[in-house]
């Protein structure tokens, strides 16, 4: 599995104040009271009041539901789900952040127990609205799959935008580390390998190896590769790449 684990690839939003400052309108006071968004502007990501922060070596999975912020002078965790702000300093600990998710209405309407509607490809061009469950491991293995097949960096999963844009897609999607992410392509490989044994293994016909060149196009670097083919015992042809070299 070394060769698939050694495969390396990779708004601001208007700020409704500065709107106002730079075209103020003193005599019309009302406009201001009517427009609660004026009175109350939603906080962003990034806003000019606002800089995201790296989590840097955080490993409570509490910040899994939370982004460090920084706004004026203060540092601020800011729920995922309610966008709420709470005390963000390294001294204030974790433990009101975690009661926090224990009452976020928020969170527990995306609870993961609970079945959500969700779009499934039927066809080409076409989708079916289904009621799905959020399944963490599947959507781990997934994961897994997509840094193996497209070469991504597995440094990848610790890039602050990336984990936010996954947390605003399943809040409750525990983004895995570097190295729990290169532990689990090793655990896949061991897994297609057995399984690929015992395919081969429990077939009566016959194996042929080939051997091919390919150069992987995220590193420019050639590759020779060593595959199986065979005829199942249902007559059908079937292809397994066994391994590759540099």
């Amino acid at each position: 599995m070394a060769q698939e684990a050694a495969a390396v690839a990779n708004s601001q939003p208007q700020n409704q104040q500065d709107a106002a400052v730079t075209n103020p309108q003193p005599q019309n006071q009302q406009a201001a009271v009517t427009n609660p968004e004026a009175q109350n502007p939603e906080p962003t990501l990034a806003g000019n009041d606002e800089e995201v922060l790296d989590l840097g070596n955080l490993k409570s999975d509490v910040w899994n539901h939370f982004i460090k912020i920084k706004k004026g002078e203060l540092i601020k965790a800011k729920c995922n789900h309610c966008k709420k702000l709470l005390a963000g300093e390294s001294n204030n600990g974790t433990s009101h952040l975690r009661n926090h998710l224990k009452s976020c209405m928020q969170r527990k309407i995306h609870d993961g127990k609970q079945k959500v509607l969700g779009a499934n490809f039927v066809t080409k061009g076409k989708r079916e609205i289904v009621a799905t469950k959020f399944n963490a491991a599947i959507s781990r293995q997934d994961l897994v799959v997509a840094v193996i097949m497209h070469g991504y960096s597995l440094s990848m999963v610790e890039h602050l935008y990336f984990r936010s844009f996954l947390s605003g897609l399943q809040p409750l999607f525990s983004v895995p580390t570097r190295n729990t992410l290169k532990s689990d392509i090793f655990k896949m490989y061991e897994s297609e390998k057995s399984r690929i044994m015992k395919l081969i293994g429990g077939n009566k016909g016959r194996v042929a190896i080939t051997t091919d060149m390919w150069t992987a196009t995220n590193q420019k670097k050639g590759y020779m590769a060593v595959t199986a083919h065979y005829v199942d015992n249902s007559w059908i042809l079937r292809s397994h790449l066994l391994r590759y070299d540099m």
